[in-house]
C-alpha cells in the first residue's frame, strides 16, 4: 500500500533580527504551497504570511528572497515509527530518570 504523499514547498530565504537581543541572523522557512494558498484566499500574501511568522517568535524580517520551489515525497508510516521510537526512547529516560 501506498504510504508517501508528495508535498510542494517553498522556500524562502530571510534575514531577520532577534528583537531581544538586537541580532541579525539569515535563516530560511519552509512553507507548503496550500498554507500560501490559504493565506492568500483570506487576502495574506506570502511576506505578510512571513512577517507574521517570525513577529510571534519575536524576530522582525528584514529581508525576504525569491522562495526556492520543490516537492518533496514524504513517506507517512515512515515519519510515524520515527515519531513512535523517538517517545519510547524519552519514555525510558524519564523512566531511567524518575528511578534515580
Amino acid at each position: 500500500m501506498k504510504n508517501t504523499i508528495a508535498v510542494q514547498v517553498r522556500v524562502f530565504s530571510v534575514v531577520i533580527r532577534d528583537e531581544r537581543t538586537g541580532e541579525k541572523m539569515a535563516d530560511e522557512i519552509a512553507i507548503t504551497k496550500d498554507r500560501l494558498n490559504a493565506a492568500r484566499e483570506i487576502g495574506i500574501g506570502s511576506e505578510d504570511l512571513i512577517y507574521r511568522l517570525y513577529n510571534r517568535r519575536g524576530y522582525r524580517v528584514l529581508d525576504i528572497k525569491p522562495p526556492a520551489k520543490a516537492e518533496l515525497e514524504v513517506d507517512l508510516l515512515e515519519l510515524y515509527h520515527e515519531q513512535a521510537n523517538r517517545e519510547r526512547a524519552a519514555e525510558e529516560v524519564s523512566a531511567s530518570d524518575a528511578e534515580e
